[in-house]
């Protein structure tokens, strides 16, 4: 498929890709832990998402060094994002796990990352939303990656995203970023969505820019709705949200969701939750008045925003009766995924920031043997040597991805040497 022009010159094909099993899903599937089923696919087919039935997987990774102050850290926003997506596809290889969640995507088509900058006091992060587009950019297709300029940061406007401290880019190098509101975008008048009676127009970055979206909202209550996340995110893809704010947002939130899903080109590949901060009251425009310091990601965006809904109910959260949306996105008609906390397998990393632990040198023979823990990383690690304690001029050896390492030969060496190992995310 051919990718689609900022200026909206190249038409969008009609035919539609077929769901692929490539050989980095059936390792996907091969490498998921033993505690958990192989992930669900998201396709464009409505029979293909996931169903109450499907018990899908959720993953939380929380880190206490995510922020300073008011700040994210943006490598750490790195090791949360790369973790998360490594620990949902079963797969250590981070292009390859990335890849896995995007069946027959090609270079040539197009990621949008749909962020929530409606309150800017309490945005999608940029420094998260930048991990995971540096995240998409590892996707290999042969010697190449998957280019920058194929991925676009949006939401419905330009002013929200500025004040949300997004960057705008429009230009053909870098990855874009800008608004349904900018020139030459606007709602596609000739699409029609029935959301719930309401009739709504889709904004032209799903029907005639985007190939795959990517949901990225935040964690924040509501007292309309009771809460706003990635269910919620999706009025942001239509052109008269306004009209859907009765009866709690119910059907109308669920019924979004499934029009965008059934009706519309576009694949939804994934839901993740910013909680770096959140808000359990006084939300949706008030300031953040907590900090989780974490993020959810997983394919079942029901089940997504059910765990964020038992998250602020640990914080007493008192607008959470409200939240029936979450509940009737998951019967019929809608069928949007699964709400029942007992049927989501959860995935909760703590800190994968933190460095090795319990290094462990041993001597066998003429070669050295190196073991370490890290519980909660499953990326690469770079093992160091030198010659002094103070590991002054140290020396790279290996990167590796388990656990261990051997370095041969250095028993018989004419020098004493020192190790470390550090994470290589």
């Amino acid at each position: 498929m051919a990718k689609k022009e900022l200026s909206g010159g190249t038409t969008r094909q009609e035919s539609r890709r077929e769901f692929l099993k490539s050989s980095a899903l059936a390792a996907a599937a091969l490498a998921f832990p033993a505690a958990l089923s192989p992930f669900s696919i998201i396709t464009r087919k409505a029979t293909a998402q996931p169903g109450a039935t499907d018990d899908p997987a959720v993953v939380t990774v929380r880190d206490t060094a995510a922020h300073s102050g008011s700040q994210i850290n943006a490598g750490i926003a790195q090791v949360m994002l790369d973790e998360a997506v490594r620990r949902y596809t079963g797969l250590s290889n981070l292009g390859l796990a990335y890849k896995s969640l995007f069946p027959g995507i090609s270079m040539n088509d197009v990621v949008g990352i749909k962020v929530n900058c409606i309150n800017a006091q309490l945005s999608t992060h940029p420094p998260l939303v930048s991990a995971l587009a540096n995240g998409l950019q590892q996707m290999p297709f042969g010697t190449a990656s998957f280019p920058a300029n194929n991925i676009i940061i949006f939401d419905r406007s330009t002013s929200e995203l500025q004040n949300a401290g997004y960057t705008l880019n429009t230009g053909t190098t870098g990855v874009r970023c800008f608004a349904t509101n900018s020139s030459g975008i606007g709602y596609n008048s000739s699409v029609t969505l029935n959301c719930a009676g309401t009739v709504q127009h889709p904004s032209r970055l799903l029907t005639d820019h985007c190939d795959w979206l990517i949901n990225f909202a935040v964690m924040k209550n509501a007292t309309g709705c009771g809460l706003t996340m990635t269910l919620k995110n999706a009025y942001g893809y239509v052109s008269a949200p306004s009209a859907m704010h009765g009866t709690l947002c119910d059907p109308y939130i669920p019924a979004v969701n499934q029009q965008v899903r059934d009706v519309l080109a576009v694949t939804e590949a994934l839901f993740i939750v910013d909680g770096i901060f959140g808000s359990y009251t006084g939300g949706p425009m008030g300031s953040p008045n907590f900090t989780w310091d974490g993020i959810i990601l997983g394919q079942d965006r029901v089940a997504v925003d059910a765990v964020g809904r038992s998250i602020l109910a640990s914080y007493g959260c008192p607008t959470l009766a409200a939240s029936v949306h979450v509940d009737t996105a998951a019967q019929a008609p809608y069928s949007l995924g699964t709400a029942n906390l007992a049927q989501i397998q959860q995935v909760n990393v703590m800190n994968p920031s933190q460095s090795v632990e319990d290094l462990d040198v041993q001597w066998g023979g003429s070669d050295v043997h190196l073991d370490w823990s890290a519980p909660e990383y499953t990326g690469q690690f770079t093992v160091l040597r030198a010659d002094n304690p103070d590991m002054a001029g140290a020396s790279p050896l290996a990167t590796v991805s388990g656990n261990a390492y051997t370095d041969p030969g250095a028993v018989n060496a004419a020098m004493k040497y020192f190790y470390r190992v550090v994470k290589t995310w």
